[in-house]
């Protein structure tokens, strides 16, 4: 059980003793108080209405669980209680299994009922409370960030304690130790001397709101290119080729870095070794990481984090997110490298996406109902392969993945042999050779590996059914597939992705837009629950300029400078502080973003690459995001988790426009639309020529549309 100590105001409490003359004190100030009062709607579960996933999968539980909205501390104070809040997502092993712990012990849900405010947040609606998850747990130098995360909160909003709740049984039977010790301080504080906790608490706040760090500063040209070039050297330096590791990335499949390194790989201004060693790594390491287990062989869904240090043992979480994020990386890893096994694997994950959670209403939810982590699932012994498959098949497709009687995990993924005598399933070895490994006519392979494949499926489906799905969708993995449909369209030039772009743009823009904001999800889920987070603006805005991108069509663009305008008016604080959640829909009163790749993208990442996108459209951002596309993330990061904030700044720098003839014919706008997404913009000018303007200030003239993709291309020394 992995253990994070309290905060100093928790500690502090174990040295309060208050005399029993301050103890009448007390109980005589509390005499001439109002009584507590607990509103009705907290007496009861209101998880009923919750957002689609982690949250509403509660809703029988037995706990009074709120929902996080500013309303509640007020009935907090009301009531005269601290708030308990539990932060996770069913994304991360051991949330819902703290959850049913909790909902298995009486005295646990009889503490949380009666002496608190219990909330249960979602990162995938909260994503501020997964950053300050994450600030907090430095400042209490945690080992790491872990969720689910326990956060108690004062009336008025100020942190009290925290830490993360790790079971260390499958059964939770030490939860009770972990919770109780996380809240029997300030219980004790609370019950005999509210007045201090209420006072310590905002004094520590206050102290942290102060040490929150500015906007990130703003650079001139050459400031921005030599930290791009400093960071790029780095970041290519961090593959370890020999073991297949991006140093750095920690067990997330650093889809962010791959599609960084590819596009160093092909900007002119990289100089050509340190653009060689970015094609030698992204190369490398695409081929290590795209065909192992983290490429689900079976179903071609990519899996987002690994167990351990070896990417053959995938965590069986998986979200529509990553499917779109790794669609839009790998059709930038195609572009650098030219092989076929990137696209291959966009594809497949697209596929998936469409097969797993596209909802009725024509949109996408991120991810089924949640299921408890059951690693075990994922993998197979010899005998269960056998007994799926013909002798031919099993032959080949234990060979292709390097099946053992023992096992085939390496030591490094499995230490404490817990999965012994089982296999993971991967692409380890090319078709060819495994066909002639297991004596298989070659002509045969491919159709003997295809049928193998829906034999091991339906064999894995019948022991472990799959959850039920989503019934309605949610704005960020709508708007993100938008991207992955439009990122497929120009790699292949097929009229079917851009087709599905559009279309699901259509229905997102409709179901999300509430007024001039964005929704997350819509009714039944609370109006302040529901409100979007910056990064769903950045993703909403991404995907519309996806879209102006390749239909020419300006109202996506507008669109998008809508939404750059709402963001810097309602997600920038007086400092210039770019904000993940607006005031009026959180009660969290910390100013913090998502500037580092917590969760792969980074909230401040992307709006850099789209103020970037909107300046070279033609469209001036606001100044508060105008700002940010000239600022860089501290000269200390790591590139690994600023490798977002890296492409954007190679956008605003390397970014080549193409100005297309005043009404231009439909063979003009085809050929500017199948054009790479990264570092092409495109737009419509005045002229009755073509132009191509390159980032040196020069200017080519392409005679014809079947000139413009070469005219473009940049060929490095």
């Amino acid at each position: 059980m992995t253990k994070a100590s309290l905060p100093a105001v928790g500690l502090l409490a174990l040295t309060v003793s208050l005399s029993s003359c301050r103890k009448e004190e007390i109980s005589a100030g509390k005499a001439g108080a109002p009584p507590p009062v607990l509103a009705p709607e907290m007496q009861v579960n209101r998880m009923v209405n919750g957002p689609q996933g982690l949250l509403a999968a509660r809703k029988d539980s037995p706990v009074h669980w709120q929902q996080w909205e500013p309303q509640l501390l007020k009935r907090a104070a009301d009531a005269k209680r601290l708030v308990v809040v539990l932060v996770g997502s069913s994304q991360y092993p051991g949330c819902l299994e703290a959850l049913d712990a909790i909902d298995r012990d009486p005295k646990c849900v009889s503490r949380l009922n009666g002496e608190f405010i219990p909330v249960l947040v979602d990162l995938e609606s909260a994503r501020e409370c997964g950053v300050a998850a994450a600030l907090l747990s430095e400042e209490s130098k945690s080992s790491g960030l872990s969720f689910p995360f326990l956060l108690v909160m004062s009336p008025e909003g100020s942190e009290v304690a925290w830490r993360p709740i790790i079971c260390g049984q499958p059964n939770g039977g030490d939860f009770r130790d972990v919770f109780d010790k996380a809240i029997d301080l300030v219980t004790k504080m609370w019950t005999e001397d509210p007045d201090f906790t209420l006072r310590n608490s905002k004094t520590d706040h206050e102290r942290r709101l102060k040490q929150i760090i500015l906007p990130d500063a703003v650079v001139d040209a050459a400031g921005r290119d030599a930290f791009l070039i400093r960071m790029t050297r780095q970041l290519s330096s961090q593959y370890e080729a020999d073991i297949g590791i991006l140093s750095g990335a920690g067990g997330l499949f650093p889809l962010g870095s791959l599609q960084c390194l590819a596009s160093s790989a092909n900007d002119p201004a990289i100089p050509a070794e340190v653009a060689g060693r970015c094609r030698e790594a992204v190369t490398g390491f695409g081929k290590h990481v795209l065909n192992s287990a983290m490429v689900d062989p079976l179903d071609g869904g990519v899996y987002s984090i690994r167990r351990g240090n070896s990417w053959e043992l995938p965590l069986p979480q998986r979200t529509c997110m990553t499917q779109a994020r790794a669609a839009r990386a790998l059709v930038s890893l195609q572009a650098s490298t030219g092989e076929a096994r990137p696209l291959e694997v966009a594809r497949g994950a697209v596929k998936f996406a469409e097969e797993q959670y596209s909802t009725q209403d024509g949109l996408f939810s991120n991810q089924r109902q949640p299921a408890p982590t059951n690693l075990r699932n994922l993998l197979w012994s010899r005998e269960q392969i056998d007994a799926a498959l013909t002798p031919e098949e099993a032959a080949l497709w234990k060979a292709r993945c390097g099946v053992q009687d023992l096992g085939n995990m390496a030591m490094e993924a499995d230490p404490m042999k817990e999965f012994f005598r089982l296999n993971s399933l991967s692409a380890r070895v090319p078709l060819a050779e495994a066909a002639a490994k297991a004596k298989v006519d070659a002509a045969q392979a491919a159709a003997l590996l295809e049928s193998g494949r829906k034999k091991l499926l339906e064999a894995r489906r019948a022991r472990t059914p799959e959850p039920a799905p989503a019934t309605a969708g949610a704005a960020s993995p709508s708007f993100r597939m938008v991207s992955a449909y439009v990122a497929l369209f120009t790699a292949t030039g097929e009229a079917a992705w851009r087709d599905k772009a559009l279309n699901l743009a259509k229905r997102s823009r409709e179901a999300f837009s509430k007024d001039n904001l964005l929704i997350e999800q819509g009714p039944p889920v609370p109006e302040a629950v529901g409100d979007a987070r910056a990064f769903t603006y950045a993703l909403a805005i991404q995907a519309a300029l996806d879209l102006a991108e390749v239909t020419l069509d300006d109202s996506w663009r507008l669109w998008a400078g809508d939404l750059a305008t709402v963001v810097a008016e309602q997600f920038t604080d007086k400092d210039g502080r770019l904000l993940e959640a607006r005031p009026a829909s959180t009660p969290l009163t910390l100013p913090l973003t998502d500037r580092i790749m917590l969760f792969d993208d980074s909230t401040a990442g992307l709006m850099r690459m789209n103020a970037a996108r909107l300046e070279a459209l033609g469209q001036p951002p606001p100044p508060e995001m105008a700002k940010l596309a000239r600022s860089l993330p501290p000269l200390e990061s790591q590139p690994v988790v600023v490798s977002d904030s890296l492409l954007a700044a190679s956008f605003s720098r390397s970014r080549v426009i193409v100005e297309l003839p005043a009404n231009p014919s439909a063979e003009w706008r085809e050929a500017a639309a199948k054009l790479p997404l990264d570092r092409i913009a495109r737009r419509i000018g005045k002229g009755a020529t073509a132009k191509i303007l390159r980032p040196d200030g020069s200017t080519v003239t392409p005679a014809n549309p079947a000139e413009l993709a070469a005219a473009v291309a940049t060929t490095r020394p």
